[in-house]
């Protein structure tokens, strides 16, 4: 995929917003857009949907995100190759005005990343490993859903998913392996902040 190669996450965000129809995204479009090409576009776009300001802090969209997560990570971990989701998860959509603005606030950030990923070790994002690193989105995924009760705690295991997803995309293992770290932390975290 071309856009694993020079600005992921950039090339990512702006694929979403421009290459869809109407002043929404939706879930069905990202489906369509991609087909069945790689799960990695879907994990990275999702988890950002939760970590970047303002979109995490629209209300209920953790848990709509959460769930959706879970849906797609356990079809990859069973080896599908087309995520399938109910019509209404289809149905759900961010305006492209917030996804803008998200990325406009975002674009040092993504930018840096960008210039960092890379394909190498390869063997870490090979079809078994990518299975094991979805079972990991899931259970991440299913933390979102109690900690959108926990102001900004979505955004931990939101940017663990973001990575194992850009990890994915771009094929890269020393990422997939900070991925797998970013997740520790972030299972901690959640373990803290749900006993506190």
């Amino acid at each position: 995929m071309g856009m694993a190669d020079d600005h992921p996450l950039e090339d990512l965000l702006d694929t979403a917003t421009e290459n869809t129809p109407g002043d929404k995204v939706s879930v069905g479009d990202l489906l369509d857009m991609w087909e069945d090409r790689t799960f990695g576009p879907v994990f990275t776009l999702l988890g950002l949907l939760v970590v970047l300001p303002p979109l995490g802090a629209v209300p209920g969209l953790p848990l709509i995100v959460g769930l959706v997560l879970v849906l797609f990570a356990f079809q990859m971990m069973v080896g599908s190759t087309h995520p399938w989701v109910p019509q209404f998860i289809e149905d759900v959509s961010v305006s492209k005005k917030k996804m803008r603005k998200a990325h406009k606030k975002a674009h040092g950030v993504l930018y840096a990343i960008d210039s960092w990923v890379t394909r190498r070790l390869s063997w870490v994002t090979s079809q078994p490993a990518r299975q094991v690193a979805s079972g990991i989105v899931m259970v991440l995924a299913l933390t979102l859903i109690p900690l959108e009760m926990v102001p900004f705690a979505v955004g931990i295991p939101g940017l663990a998913i973001t990575t194992i997803g850009l990890a994915i995309l771009a094929r890269d293992g020393v990422l997939m392996l900070l991925a797998l770290g970013l997740s520790l932390a972030a299972f901690g975290v959640v373990g803290a902040a749900l006993l506190a």
